[in-house]
């Protein structure tokens, strides 16, 4: 059996760490136990902080949304926000528990649109992986409704390799024709007019 000791760093979190020397020739399939550990039981309920959006109240826990964003730990304990809407906050704070996003299913009638609102709300508070995760999946689902809104998110919100997508999709035969017509298209050259030249260039016209 591998060794791996246990730290408590404070009521909310516990630090791992594996000896290599002794596990570097574990077996496949082998596991590594730690000692048992209870969890906090304040994490179960007794939250002690509270955002206020939009008239909207979420409660949380400090301590775990402090690991993410550091600047909690000085903050008072009931934050109003105003630059955020209270379903992008939702998702976002949920990230923030599990590290995981919602099923498109779960994001509303056009979850692109609420990927590119979590992103500007990931790239505005710091929040680096979920704006990472933002980005691949908008990149993933790119489409002709939603290329030129998405492009716009990539420029303001530097995301090169997103950018890159878009503008690979551009370009596809019969794309950009098309992305014409939408209101994502109006929007990208009202903001980033170069972005449209360039894109003229590339496909020809």
């Amino acid at each position: 059996m591998g060794r791996l000791v246990r730290r408590t760093i404070d009521s909310a979190f516990h630090e791992f760490r594996v000896d290599y020397e002794q596990t570097k020739h574990l077996g496949i399939g082998r596991a590594i136990y730690s000692d048992t550990f209870s969890a906090d039981s304040n994490l179960v309920g007794s939250t002690d902080v509270s955002f206020n959006i939009h008239g909207e109240t979420f409660h949380a826990h400090r301590a775990v949304l402090a690991a993410r964003l550091p600047i909690l730990k000085a903050l008072m304990s009931s934050i109003t926000l105003h630059d955020i809407a209270p379903a992008t906050f939702r998702v976002m704070l949920q990230f923030m528990y599990t590290d995981a996003l919602p099923r498109d299913d779960e994001l509303g009638d056009s979850p692109a649109e609420m990927m590119q609102h979590l992103l500007a709300a990931a790239d505005r508070y710091g929040l680096d992986q979920l704006k990472l995760m933002c980005a691949q999946k908008l990149g993933d689902s790119v489409s002709v409704d939603t290329v030129a809104a998405t492009l716009t998110c990539a420029e303001m919100y530097s995301c090169p390799e997103l950018k890159n997508k878009c503008i690979d999709f551009f370009v596809m035969e019969g794309n950009f024709k098309k992305a014409m017509l939408t209101k994502g298209f109006v929007q990208l050259g009202q903001k980033f007019p170069s972005i449209i030249d360039e894109l003229r260039e590339r496909v020809g016209l």
